[in-house]
């Protein structure tokens, strides 16, 4: 599942070493890996985000 916002940020959910992980992109480059939701709530605004139809 990926999410967007309306600066145009994507946010999607990945499993690296068996954890989950945040990652945060614009465009084509990445921008963070979060750890989880509260850490990725200081830095974009979560109301924003809807789910993405791609």
């Amino acid at each position: 599942m990926k999410w967007v916002d309306s600066r145009g940020f994507e946010v999607e959910v990945l499993v690296l070493g068996n954890q989950p992980w945040l990652r945060v992109r614009r465009g084509r480059h990445y921008v963070a890996y979060y750890p989880d939701v509260a850490e990725l709530s200081r830095h974009l605004d979560l109301t924003d985000l809807v789910v993405s139809s791609d």
